[in-house]
């Protein structure tokens, strides 16, 4: 995620499309009587691959990949793991411990979440962070990832606002955005006004006007006591995610039939193996 002042650009997700029913309502009840899985919903979208979280009862944990990490991310980290429990029922923990991560799917460690700090981490653009997310593709539970955080957010004490409230804030969103991304979280934004494309900023908004912090490129509450946090059109989402580790994947559209019979042969996915894209 980019943020240059109060701008973040739209980064490409390089992932398998997954099919998408809406959320009929923003409730856990709408979530609990869901009849198959849900993949998005009013300000909340799945990433592709991403079908749910992981409800074995093993949690998440989230780390650092250094120092640095842990001390200028581990507070924002502690919110988001907080609030995640809370929502989602799931356990999400943040250990002090010092552990780069791999960097790849198929060595990522099962459901860890690793922050790291790093300058221009995203091809060595100004003010952009990035995030992969990992999934297992036998059952597309949240499986872990890891993200880079650009350093360049605290070279000066007003990098997205001249209000100290609103840097704070912001910065916070920037964050636990990265962390949204290795939860299962895209970005929401769509084609609103109907013009034909889909463009910055073009999220629905929550009742006091916020866009979700999973915006692109940036959104979330900018006040004292509300950056950091996934909104009120997010949490439904992150619900949903866990409640989707019960339920069935929605039914495929059924094929038109062949013309002419044929047959096909393809190799079988192991249920432990790894997917993953960035963010």
């Amino acid at each position: 995620m980019k943020y240059t002042g109060l701008r973040r650009k739209l980064s490409a997700i390089a992932a398998g499309a997954a099919f998408a029913l809406l959320l009929p309502a923003t409730t856990a009840d709408a979530a609990n009587t869901a009849a198959a899985q849900v993949y998005s919903g009013n300000g909340w979208k799945a990433l592709p691959g991403i079908h749910s979280l992981s409800g074995d009862g093993t949690g998440y944990t989230i780390q650092f990949a250094g120092a640095d990490a842990r001390t200028k991310l581990g507070p924002t980290a502690k919110q988001a793991a907080a609030q995640l429990t809370s929502v989602t029922g799931i356990k999400f923990t943040v250990s002090t411990a010092l552990k780069a991560s791999p960097e790849g799917c198929a060595a990522q460690p099962r459901h860890v979440l690793t922050l790291g700090t790093k300058y221009r981490p995203f091809d060595g653009k100004r003010g952009m962070s990035r995030a992969w997310h990992c999934y297992n593709t036998g059952d597309h539970s949240v499986w872990g990832g890891w993200s880079w955080i650009d350093t360049e957010y605290w070279s000066r004490p007003d990098w997205f606002s001249g209000n100290k409230t609103t840097n704070a804030a912001i910065l916070k969103n920037a964050i636990n955005h990265e962390i949204g991304h290795m939860v299962g979280l895209d970005h929401p934004n769509k084609d609103l006004n109907r013009d034909g494309k889909t463009a910055d900023f073009e999220c629905p908004l929550t009742p006091k006007k916020y866009r979700p912090l999973m915006c692109s490129p940036n959104g979330g509450y900018t006040t004292a006591d509300g950056g950091g946090k996934f909104t009120s059109l997010e949490t439904p989402g992150l619900k949903q995610l866990a409640v989707n580790w019960t339920l069935p994947a929605p039914a495929a559209p059924a094929a038109p039939a062949a013309k002419t019979p044929f047959a096909t042969t393809a190799p079988g996915i192991d249920r432990g193996a790894l997917g993953g894209a960035e963010s």
